[in-house]
């Protein structure tokens, strides 16, 4: 019973500003960050991780993206549309039984509207903040994301979803955010940290994003997720480094197992 094997799906690139990743870092200094979503599939069925980017970008970005699409240029192809992802492993998007969204910005929920059958799993205190977010948040949630009539189920704190695959409660760039950690066969555990851990150095130097709604609880879950890789002897996978996307498995045709 369980997980049994984890895809990392990726979903094309975000041009970004360095100190969004790592506060008071060399800002000006531009970065090719990747977006990807994580596919888990169990015995249970398949768990899809965030959706990625918003396929309606590739042909009109400022539809899709508004202000984003120039603060943050998105490069995408088709190929990097989740859906297409999905075909290269011979599985349909109503073969989703479970969307985990990290949160619900722009980058993590840029095709939630493809998969009707699925639950989404999501903090309440995120939920409730996206749909009427403060005005210096609102670019960040967008309604033409994640505004759909999903079946989505609200949670509040750490969440085991079932045997080997837990959500964690990790508040800090957002004021709901989540991780996941999947217990795996053979590669062990691994936790899908999203962007409570954006780079590896934000971890490895116990510093917050720069563009956090709470630093206090940033490093609070850094902390959280530090503990937790010990404790477990887990593998923690940022949501946006560069350096490290280029050496994990990607699929296709790789995996973990």
């Amino acid at each position: 019973m369980g997980p049994k094997r984890l895809f990392l799906l990726g979903s094309g690139y975000l041009d970004i500003d360095r100190s969004v990743f790592i506060a008071g870092s060399r800002p000006g200094t531009r970065v090719r960050a990747p977006v990807y979503c994580g596919l888990i599939e169990c015995d249970e069925g398949y768990v899809l991780v965030d959706t990625g980017l918003n396929p309606t970008g590739i042909e009109d970005p400022e539809s899709a993206w508004g202000v984003r699409a120039k603060e943050a240029p998105p490069s995408m192809t088709p190929a990097d549309d989740v859906r297409s992802r999905l075909r290269e492993l011979g599985i349909r998007p109503e073969e989703i039984k479970w969307v985990i969204n990290t949160h619900l910005h722009w980058d993590h929920t840029g095709a939630n509207r493809f998969f009707k059958q699925a639950r989404f799993v999501v903090q309440k205190v995120e939920y409730d903040f996206a749909w009427n977010p403060p005005a210096e948040f609102q670019k960040f949630y967008m309604s033409n994301h994640f505004r759909y009539p999903l079946d989505y189920w609200p949670v509040e704190g750490d969440l085991e979803l079932m045997p080997g695959l837990k959500v964690l409660s990790t508040p800090g760039h957002t004021i709901g955010h989540q991780s996941v950690m999947v217990e795996l066969p053979r590669s062990g555990p691994v936790i899908l940290a999203g962007d409570a851990v954006y780079l590896e150095e934000n971890i490895r130097r116990r510093v917050p994003p720069g563009n956090c709604w709470s630093a206090e609880s940033s490093l609070s879950s850094l902390d959280k997720l530090g503990r937790l890789a010990e404790q477990e002897n887990a593998v923690i996978m940022p949501g946006h480094d560069p350096d490290w996307w280029q050496n994990v498995r990607h699929s296709p045709p790789d995996y973990y197992g």
